[in-house]
């Protein structure tokens, strides 16, 4: 997120270390703009059955 300062020029904020971690494994989990996405709650993966099991309670 971006932060304006008085002269109106964007200032990146901080860099939270614990936040880039989380991100970068979800990342390489497919949790985030994997391949195949679960049709009931959107949540996406890498393969095609775990997104199948993923609300398998549900339906």
């Amino acid at each position: 997120m971006a932060a304006i300062k008085e002269d109106e020029i964007l200032v990146r904020d901080e860099s939270f270390v614990k936040y880039e971690r989380l991100l970068s494994k979800a990342e390489s989990e497919g949790r985030i703009n994997g391949p195949c996405k679960c049709l009931v709650c959107g949540m996406r993966y890498l393969t095609k059955e775990e997104a199948d099991a993923c609300c398998k309670i549900v339906t």
